[in-house]
């Protein structure tokens, strides 16, 4: 068994078919067939079952794909570690985010990242809390940006915290107020996240005893703020939304006290790969510094 066997074995997984695999190795699919034909004779397991709409895990696959991950991630750390000790920075990152933090914040971090380490290749996977929490934890990902309730059983480098704020039109009448309470505004037509703080706005509700006049659920944030701009209705967005210009749109700060607590997980800090320690080092130099 060799390594191109197990990374050729795990790309069909993740990509879901063989041609898929062949193109992102730069493989033929007679090669991809043959490595995966190999494993399973060394193994004597039959690991994918393989149908119209793609291939999937066996039962048997399903146990050894973790073994799998595993020994890849090692053998990336590996790598890694003998270029630190050449004076080489090499290898690559699996990063999680979800969108408010791809839109705000990852452009300026990766920047920075590639300027400093030109030599690490650098993958994204963009989900909800949940789904990165489980690609984190299966190893198909180093690290993720996620919120320290989501984190659980993984450790978690807390960067900062992510209030939220209402956004008003320009003509709202509660537009010049320093604070507005849930209460002011649970009347108004209410442009209900649906993705990210979902989850906080609507406990705000329900801790103050309230029902949203919701006119409709959004996920993307951008979406969110054009209806706001059109006067279509209020909604609550978490700060790090604000940060880009936004015009004909008032932001005004919640009476509650409500928001996220925002970083970065990792299955075991102790043992993160050297592309993931300086990753760590850089995104939370740059976020100390910016605040």
């Amino acid at each position: 068994m060799t390594l191109l066997q197990y990374e050729i074995f795990k790309t069909v997984i993740d990509s879901g078919s063989f041609t898929k695999a062949g193109d992102k190795l730069g493989l033929t699919q007679s090669a991809i067939s043959h490595a995966i034909k190999g494993l399973e004779a060394e193994l004597n397991l039959t690991l994918l079952k393989r149908g119209r709409s793609g291939v999937s895990l066996t039962s048997e696959g399903e146990r050894i794909i973790g073994f799998i991950r595993q020994i890849l991630n090692l053998s990336e750390k590996m790598k890694q570690e003998a270029g630190r000790l050449n004076g080489l920075e090499v290898g690559a990152i699996r990063i999680g985010t979800f969108p408010s933090v791809s839109a705000y914040l990852l452009p300026s971090i990766i920047e920075k990242f590639h300027s400093e380490f030109p030599a690490i290749q650098v993958e994204f996977y963009e989900g909800g809390y949940n789904e990165l929490k489980q690609m984190v934890s299966s190893n198909i990902i180093d690290i993720s940006f996620l919120t320290n309730n989501d984190a659980e059983n993984l450790d978690f480098i807390p960067l900062f915290d992510d209030h939220l704020h209402v956004i008003l039109p320009s003509a709202h009448p509660l537009k010049s107020k320093k604070k507005i309470s849930i209460q002011e505004i649970a009347s108004d037509p209410f442009i209900m996240p649906k993705a990210g703080c979902d989850e906080l706005v609507k406990e705000l509700f329900k801790k103050n005893n309230l029902k949203p006049n919701v006119y409709c659920e959004i996920a993307d944030n951008q979406t969110i703020i054009a209806m706001v701009q059109k006067n279509l209705g209020v909604s609550v967005v978490p700060e790090i939304v604000m940060h880009s210009n936004i015009n004909d749109l008032n932001s005004v700060e919640l009476k509650e006290e409500c928001f996220r607590a925002i970083g970065l997980a990792v299955p075991n800090l102790n043992h993160v790969s050297p592309a993931v320690a300086a990753f760590i080092e850089l995104t939370k130099s740059m976020l100390n510094r910016n605040n």
